[in-house]
């Protein structure tokens, strides 16, 4: 058993080079392009309404837009007729190359490409120099007229793009006596930008959670109304009301491609140690905590796959198995579908190896696949933290 589990070692570990190196690479010296990806989004229909009157009536994908001229959007039907049997819709990521299909929806107006610069192990680096645009346009209905007349209003053709400026103090309405401070609210310095009709910042982006690889990043958060649409339309009451959720994935398609091993797209497995990630030094007697999280940011249902959790201590590679305890025999800590999900805590390892000497490194992996047979085969997506005994 201890020459499998050495040889098993040996393979993960040769896997892990192959991946980090390209990782380090790709991450320190060359700027990723975005060329595609997913935003979904989900509504709260409750706290929307209450908060603008607006219900969702239709949504007009890419495809949909592809074909129909501002007024169709306001007269055609795609998913309804409302009420509407989903909450949630999904944007395509523009690419670089990105042209509006539709002669007269006027690319750099309505629909926009995307030009955005990331590193793996910096999401931010160039992103206030950049955009993501979406493709997708929603109708909300409106309280109809005093005669009966509906109303409808629409925002979509978003970009979204990111200023440090987003999360700095300021007074609503150049008021002094009412300070704000977007620090209370969660804001990120993430903002979606509308461009049907009337361009203006409706959303800005809270309680963000950002992920990233070699080859794409993930975003996730909930929009909160923004000051410029809450002075345009709303009472001072509903700024930063988070009125929907949402999921984002931008990727570079060539860095994907090059990758050695089949990854699976749009998945960020994430393992801290103390909180913290990559190398992490703590001193004996020092407890050790290790979490993880997994981020899912694609409409395609992994629905049979594996999790793993592993670490290794003196050559032995110990696996974490179903009942949530390490064993030297290869497992599945859970099989089922990729879901997004924050923190969960794994247990120590000191349940197996006991206390730790100075100068010991450890290598924790936490990884997923997307075929259920308890072996951890490609395509996947893993991660690693090293833990250093002072």
């Amino acid at each position: 058993m201890l020459n499998l589990a050495n040889k098993q070692h040996f393979y993960l570990a040769k896997v892990l080079v192959v991946i980090c190196s390209g990782w380090l690479i790709s991450g320190s010296v060359y700027a990723l392009d975005v060329s595609s990806g997913q935003f979904i989004q989900t509504i709260y229909p409750e706290a929307l309404e209450a908060s603008s009157t607006f219900t969702v009536n239709d949504f007009f994908d890419d495809t949909a837009l592809s074909t129909r001229l501002r007024n169709d959007l306001i007269q055609d039907i795609v998913l309804g007729p409302a009420p509407l049997n989903t909450n949630t819709f999904m944007y395509n990521i523009h690419g670089t190359d990105f042209v509006a299909g539709h002669p007269d929806r006027v690319p750099g107006i309505n629909s926009f490409p995307s030009q955005f610069q990331f590193e793996a192990d910096n999401v931010l680096n160039h992103a206030s120099m950049g955009r993501l645009g979406l493709g997708g346009v929603m109708r909300f209905d409106l309280p109809p007229r005093p005669d009966g007349t509906p109303r409808y209003f629409m925002l979509g053709d978003w970009t979204i793009e990111y200023n440090t400026s987003r999360t700095q103090d300021y007074n609503f309405d150049g008021d002094i006596n009412k300070p704000i401070h977007p620090a209370d609210y969660q804001v990120s310095g993430w903002f979606l930008r509308n461009h049907i009709d009337f361009p203006t910042i409706v959303f800005d982006v809270v309680n963000q959670t950002t992920f990233s690889n070699s080859d794409s990043f993930y975003l996730s958060g909930e929009l909160a109304w923004s000051h410029e649409m809450t002075r345009a339309f709303f009472p001072e009451t509903e700024l930063y009301r988070n009125v929907s959720k949402f999921v984002l994935c931008a990727q570079d398609d060539n860095a994907l491609a090059e990758q050695d091993i089949e990854q699976i797209p749009c998945v960020f497995p994430s393992i801290s140690l103390n909180g913290k990630s990559g190398n992490v030094n703590i001193s004996v007697p020092e407890t050790i905590n290790i979490a993880v999280d997994l981020g899912v940011a694609s409409t395609e249902q992994y629905s049979n796959a594996d999790y793993f959790a592993a670490f290794v201590y003196q050559n032995t590679l110990y696996w974490l198995n179903s009942d949530f305890q390490w064993t030297v025999h290869q497992a599945a800590a859970y099989q089922g579908p990729l879901i997004d999900f924050r923190h969960i805590d794994l247990p120590s390892p000191a349940q197996v190896i006991g206390s730790l000497p100075s100068g010991t490194a450890i290598p924790f992996y936490f990884g997923v696949d997307a075929t259920q047979n308890g072996q951890f085969d490609a395509p996947y997506r893993y991660v690693s933290a090293t833990l250093q005994v002072n």
